[in-house]
């Protein structure tokens, strides 16, 4: 028997309905719904509250179940990504922040602009490793304007960064202000990115 069947069954067995049972653990009867159906599961917090009140041992209530599990393991895999995709991302917009200083000559990376770019190229491409592990196991790292530059909401929206860093190269060009010839090789090293990527 399944954790839902569980909860069902213990709630029947005391005759009782979705919406007593809700009003006694000051939650919403969508919210038993829920659990008993494994649309969600409860919290730790939650749960110990169930097993006291329909008097069943926690081992009793979790027993031969994997969604549980499966869910509580999710949980803790999300935690844990977000942590190390947000140290990406920021890692990722300051080496973006350093090259279009360069370009503009507000600073001058001379010869570590090349070992700059390769790590720039490594957590892109690790960022979109990670994006494609999230679409897949729908963990909910990103943010809508992301799942667009991702790809997620179509392959075309991808091409948002290398069309942005070939017009900074354009104005740069045109402004005279800078070397833009590294703006423009940026949008290609992008484009390059996008199309191992899409074609995975």
């Amino acid at each position: 028997m399944r954790f839902g069947e569980r909860l069902k069954k213990a709630r029947s067995d005391m005759n009782l309905t979705q919406g007593d049972v809700a009003n006694e653990l000051y939650i919403t009867r969508q919210t038993i719904s829920s659990w008993e159906n494994e649309k969600t599961y409860p919290d730790i917090s939650s749960l110990i509250q169930l097993s006291n009140y329909y008097q069943i041992s926690l081992d009793t209530l979790l027993k031969e179940d994997t969604g549980m599990r499966e869910d509580f393991e999710k949980k803790y895999v999300t935690v844990n990504m977000k942590k190390i995709y947000w140290k990406l991302q920021l890692c990722f917009f300051i080496l973006l922040l350093l090259f279009i200083a360069n370009v503009l000559d507000i600073v001058h990376l001379g010869i570590f602009y090349i070992p700059f770019l390769f790590v720039f190229i490594a957590i892109t491409m690790t960022l979109d490793n990670i994006g494609e592990f999230d679409r897949n196991s729908t963990l909910g790292l990103k943010y809508k304007w992301q799942k667009y530059i991702a790809g997620d909401m179509g392959s075309i929206y991808t091409l948002i960064l290398p069309i942005m860093s070939f017009l900074f190269g354009i104005i740069c060009l045109l402004w005279n202000k800078g070397n833009p010839w590294w703006s423009f090789i940026c949008a290609g090293l992008l484009l390059w990115v996008n199309h191992k990527s899409t074609n995975k």
